[in-house]
């Protein structure tokens, strides 16, 4: 079944402008706050006792992959912000094209 795309271009870019900023402020979060929770947590401040160490066993796994997946997860919004930008210029741009081709075959 096919179907009609109806985009608002400006709508759409400002939409993938807004989810890359989005993107790059994570990114920026990733670079400082989250690296610096990380950075804390080196220095174990729940104690090395037998409660600290039953603590770390399991916060340390958490936080390494906590600490992934946030960096991946902000690299892929800034990508979709990106994506949906070129999207919207290359919808555009068939659109045009279209226009242009019926253009010249009723001239023809």
């Amino acid at each position: 079944m096919t179907g009609e795309l109806y985009l608002e271009p400006q709508r759409a870019s400002d939409a993938g402008r807004d989810l890359s900023l989005a993107g790059s402020q994570m990114v920026s979060l990733d670079s400082s706050t989250v690296a610096s929770i990380a950075a804390a947590s080196q220095g174990q401040p729940w104690g090395t006792d037998d409660i600290g160490a039953a603590f770390q066993k399991n916060y340390g796994p958490l936080l390494q992959q906590f600490t992934e997946a946030f960096g991946q997860i902000a690299g892929y919004v800034e990508a979709l912000g990106d994506a949906a930008q070129k999207s919207v210029e290359d919808n555009m741009s068939a659109d045009a094209r279209s226009s242009e081709t019926v253009i010249k075959s009723y001239k023809a």
